[in-house]
């Protein structure tokens, strides 16, 4: 439980399977939860980062997931350098968001706590074009 820092890259992979799978995603939340979240090691391949490309992309799941137009508020996400992998919370009204994307895959996934309907909602996303870092420009 939470080794993900002891081999990134293969933690990544599974995470990566999971995110990818094509009806069942929900696990890639549970298994970022189990192998990253409180691993301090981890944290130390990530840094903080606005991604305002990722943050708009985000508002436009949650505003979907609320089945009304909302936004994210004190969002903090973490970039994972080396893996081109972020990671974040942020509040949504009354609830708490929680966001994994790759750029690898070109997917994330949110969950919403509690959901809509009550427990957790989760929702799978891509972006159309890819997310463009501004910053690479």
């Amino acid at each position: 439980m939470n080794t993900a820092s002891q081999d990134l890259p293969r933690h990544l992979g599974i995470l990566r399977e999971r995110m990818l799978h094509p009806t069942d995603y929900e696990t890639a939340i549970h298994y970022f939860l189990e192998e990253f979240a409180a691993d301090l090691g981890f944290f130390q391949h990530c840094e903080p980062d606005p991604a305002p490309h990722l943050l708009a992309l985000l508002n436009q799941v949650a505003s979907g997931a609320m089945r009304k137009r909302t936004q994210l508020q004190g969002a903090k996400i973490f970039r994972c350098v080396a893996h081109g992998f972020y990671h974040g919370n942020a509040a949504v009204g009354e609830r708490v968001a929680l966001f994994i994307y790759l750029n690898a895959i070109n997917t994330g996934v949110m969950a919403l706590i509690p959901g809509v309907t009550g427990g957790m909602e989760v929702a799978r996303f891509r972006s159309p074009t890819g997310l463009a870092d501004p910053r690479s420009n």
